[in-house]
């Protein structure tokens, strides 16, 4: 979640074929999924397995040594959810490298080899005291200065909701335990009970008669339905055979909020070169981190340093920095880029007789291109007795004059909600704050110095990146020096029953030749071809816009299309392997009510 103001800115060669005889199998069409009755149904037990990944986190202080866990696929853009203890020491509360850095290996369609090693991700957001972590996927491993694909191929989980969990009921885990080799491993049990540490009448722990082993950590647990219910965590060989699941309906919450305090300086696309987290100080550490930062100092420093994040950048580019002072430029520095991808940095300005007070802004331009510029205040606050805040109004949305849409105090269903306030008599240089809370508990706090000049009203915002605002009695205040001078109520609430839709599948399965079930075939190409496009018009002139989604099977003869598609809708399917008959099939429909992922086998004739 974002906290931020109005003032932030080719087709294989295919040959013309005659008619040829071809068999393509499925469930009611010729192409077949084979099914098996289980507790939990083989088509939420494949999108739970796919939805588990393998997180490798190097250790800095250890030469050739790793912490290995598993992890959970949130949403298909790239957020995982794992334990903290995976990515670093619980009681130091320090991570195991300072990048926050950990490799994700990502299940094969078949699910019967190793992970894929594919993503590298890195911490989010991160709680010791419940043991959670939060990644984002940031590149490729192979190439981190590669941008990630528009569709990453990944399977989420369902949410389901762990308070309607009873002693007694299923709960099944998922992960790569050490014990369990090296493919993910998928183990059945009840619940045992339930543990409220704090006695505060919330169990934040489920107890299962599961034996959680190391690198089950941080894995998937669910119910009988395949729905996320909790975070395997750890396992007590003094209890005997009995594991401690952490509560999935506090984790989704603590995800959710965590995603409030993503700095307002994200950039909005991923793959952009930017900078994020910059803070201002008087000293830094060794390692370059700042000490007590700030957006006011006083008089008499002799140093200012801003320290940032960075990503997305490419050696041989050109970094520069330019400090001002009210407005006047003072020190303009830069360099040829040679420092990675990602990482983090500082710069600073200096004067031995002393900075002298006034509003100093750090402009950051990278290969041309200015993509930071704020700053801070060094001096004492100039005395303002009648600045103060108008009354907030909550609302929607904001129109390009800067007006609230759909103003109100009850919200369902924003992915942001917009604050509009009145300003009195603020002039530029004055500190001031916003808190956002939610059921009393603040999210995010944003400090800023003002530099907007004499407007009569502004706005600020909280948004979501990844879903909706989680719902809650939310209170903004507003501050002037510290000082609290406003503040505002109002309420995102549950959004009524909606009629249900048609989720999306991703296709997955295996190509098998004809003549030799055991034998399947890779380098075929699936493609789905866009409704309405038929079979022929794609053979007599095969082109890429007319394809919809399309997938390469691989060395074991599976594949994934690397987009979803929508159960019920007809597709024009194609098949196509050099030595082999091409598959063609029209008006191809997956079942509107197929499971996600949804398998489909085909199988091919060589000529």
């Amino acid at each position: 979640m974002v906290e931020r103001t109005n003032t932030s800115t080719a087709l294989p060669p295919l040959h013309r074929f005659g008619w040829l005889i071809v068999t393509l199998l499925l469930a009611v069409a010729g192409l077949s999924s084979a099914r098996s009755v289980q507790a939990i149904e083989r088509g939420p037990l494949n999108n739970a397995l796919l939805a588990t990944v393998q997180v490798i986190v190097p250790v800095a202080a250890e030469k050739d040594t790793y912490s290995t866990g598993s992890g959970t696929i949130l949403t298909e853009s790239g957020l995982i959810l794992t334990n903290f203890h995976v990515m670093g020491e619980i009681e130091k509360e320090t991570l195991y490298n300072g990048k926050g850095f950990a490799a994700i290996g990502i299940n094969p369609t078949s699910l019967r080899g190793r992970p894929v090693l594919k993503y590298a991700a890195h911490l989010l957001a991160g709680s010791p005291s419940l043991d959670l972590a939060l990644l984002r996927i940031t590149g490729l491993l192979e190439d981190e200065s590669a941008p990630l694909p528009e569709n990453l191929g990944l399977t989420a989980i369902d949410i389901g909701d762990s308070q309607a969990l009873q002693i007694g009921d299923e709960i099944d885990a998922f992960g790569f335990p050490s014990i369990g080799g090296d493919t993910v491993t998928f183990t059945s049990g009840i619940v045992s009970g339930f543990e409220d540490e704090d006695d505060d009448g919330y169990a934040e722990w489920l107890k299962v008669d599961l034996n959680i082993n190391h690198g089950n950590s941080g894995g998937l647990a669910t119910n009988s339905a395949g729905e996320f219910v909790g975070v395997p965590t750890q396992g007590r060989q003094d209890l005997g055979m009995i594991g401690f699941v952490r509560d999935g309906n506090m984790a989704i919450d603590w995800v959710r909020r965590a995603l409030l305090k993503e700095p307002s300086t994200t950039q909005a696309d991923p793959n952009a070169p930017g900078v994020s987290n910059v803070l201002y100080a008087k000293a830094i550490t060794s390692k370059g981190v700042a000490r007590s930062p700030g957006v006011r100092f006083d008089s008499g420093l002799d140093t200012l340093y801003a320290t940032l994040d960075y990503a997305n950048f490419q050696d041989g580019a050109t970094f520069n920095f330019t400090w001002y002072r009210d407005g006047f430029q003072i020190f303009t520095d830069g360099v040829r880029w040679e420092f990675g991808k990602a990482g983090s940095t500082w710069v600073n300005v200096y004067d031995e007789d002393g900075l002298p007070d006034g509003f100093y802004e750090l402009e950051i331009v990278y290969d041309g291109e200015q993509i930071y510029r704020d700053g801070v205040v060094v001096g004492a606050a100039q005395q303002q007795t009648s600045a103060s805040f108008g009354s907030i109004t909550f609302a929607e949305n904001v129109t390009e004059d800067d007006e609230p849409v759909s103003p109100g105090t009850n919200f369902a269903d924003l992915s942001e909600i917009y604050a509009f306030f009145g300003v009195n008599g603020v002039e530029n240089g004055t500190k001031w704050s916003r808190r956002w809370y939610i059921d009393g508990e603040m999210v995010s706090e944003g400090q800023d110095v003002w530099k907007l000049g004499a407007v009569d009203s502004t706005w600020v915002s909280l948004s979501s990146n990844d879903g909706t605002l989680p719902v809650g009695r939310y209170r903004l205040e507003l501050l002037l020096e510290d000082k609290v001078v406003q503040s505002g109520e109002m309420d995102i609430v549950q959004p009524a029953a909606r009629a249900p839709t048609i989720a999306d599948v991703t296709v997955v399965g295996t190509v098998k030749e004809a003549d030799n079930r055991r034998k399947n075939v890779a380098g075929a190409t699936i493609f789905f071809l866009n409704p309405g496009v038929s079979t022929e018009t794609f053979l007599d002139d095969p082109k890429q816009g007319l394809v919809f989604a399309q997938g390469v099977s691989d060395s074991s003869g599976s594949y994934q299309l690397d987009k979803k598609v929508t159960p019920g809708t007809a597709y024009g399917v194609i098949v196509y392997k050099e030595g082999y008959k091409v598959v063609e099939a029209d008006g191809f429909e997956i079942p509107i009510d197929a499971t996600n992922p949804y398998e489909v086998t085909v199988t091919m004739e060589r000529r």
